[in-house]
């Protein structure tokens, strides 16, 4: 399904919701003979200018509110991630607090057309709109923070990948700077991952898809990049990093493992390899989801580092990969691999 946020678009400072408003409330103009008298006029004119006025913000703001998918409706990768991202209860509670001007905003158009009915001078009607006016600007400025909040977090809720739940997810993890993303943007349609030589460069998922053709058809893969996880309690472990876990929990079908089997990436092999063990161990549903290991920085790697890393996982040559992920060499094995598993079944 697309990112259930994608609608989530910018949302308008207090300011400039009751410029709006009250531009057009002062624009409108009432239904009114040319023979009524002027007190009728002042009443007919100055009711539609606050109705017009309230009308607006309404529906702007349950536009706002709409924009916003409800939470404990969306799919649990969605929704956990958007817990990871956000403060769940905090976006709640300001839609809340946004929904709950709407009465008051209502009754204050009731109230002041209610007044604007029993004046006796024509002036008292535009006194009238000004006092309304205030009351309303007051309450509307009240929620600017509120306004502001939902504008800060959009962003990152709009940058969560849409998921296919139909197609196979092939989840690339593994330490920072090992070499991830670059695979992905090899591998994949996603060119504009950025790839950069110090860790924790990757802050987000970003998808890419491979498409596959078959026999009679053709499937698309979709492929997606992690941030980097350290090897730590999942306490300890931070928002970013727990992005990387959510995907392996919930949307994994396949997990392509990176590791560097040299110093360049800041981090130790075993710490690399307990890090392996525990994804092995927690997300690949007793086998159910298989491992792929790679050993990136084949540039770099020395024989002996290579070895140390093989007997380690007490591998043979063939059931690893041994690539240079920013020149692409040997990547097209893994992508042979992806064809094989997916694409011999079309």
């Amino acid at each position: 399904m697309k990112n259930p946020f994608n609608e989530f678009y910018h949302v308008l400072s207090s300011k400039e919701l009751l410029d709006i408003a009250f531009k057009r409330g002062m624009k409108s103009s009432a239904q009114v003979s040319k023979n009524a008298p002027i007190l009728i006029k002042a009443k007919k004119k100055e009711s539609k200018r606050i109705k017009v006025a309230i009308e607006e913000l309404i529906k702007r703001i349950l536009n706002i509110i709409k924009m916003v998918p409800i939470i404990d409706d969306l799919p649990d990768f969605y929704r956990e991630l958007a817990s990871i991202l956000v403060n769940i209860d905090k976006l709640k509670l300001t839609l809340g607090k946004l929904n709950g001007i709407l009465p008051i905003l209502s009754q204050i158009e009731r109230e002041y057309i209610g007044k604007l009915n029993r004046i006796e001078a024509p002036k008292e009607g535009d006194q009238l709109r000004r006092a309304a006016f205030g009351r309303i600007s007051s309450i509307i400025n009240k929620q600017n923070s509120n306004l502001e909040y939902l504008n800060k977090i959009r962003g990152r809720l709009r940058e969560i990948p849409s998921i296919d739940y139909t197609m196979p997810c092939v989840v690339i993890a593994g330490y920072p700077n090992v070499g991830k993303s670059s695979i992905v943007k090899n591998i994949s349609t996603n060119k504009k991952i950025e790839v950069k030589e110090y860790p924790f460069t990757t802050k987000k998922l970003n998808m890419g898809h491979l498409e596959i053709e078959r026999r009679f058809d053709k499937i698309k893969i979709q492929c997606l990049d992690t941030p980097g996880i350290l090897d730590r309690p999942m306490a300890k472990r931070n928002n970013i990093e727990l992005q990387a876990i959510l995907a392996l929990r919930l949307i994994s079908d396949l997990i392509i493992y990176v590791f560097d089997p040299t110093p360049a990436c800041g981090y130790s092999v075993d710490s690399q390899l307990e890090l392996f063990n525990e994804i092995n161990d927690s997300f690949s549903k007793e086998g159910k989801i298989e491992i792929i290991k790679v050993f990136n920085k084949k540039d770099l790697a020395s024989k002996a580092e290579i070895e140390y890393l093989k007997n380690k996982l007490k591998l043979s040559n063939g059931n690893f990969f041994l690539t240079n992920a920013l020149t692409g060499e040997n990547l097209e094995k893994i992508i042979s691999l992806l064809k094989h598993r997916y694409g011999e079944n079309g």
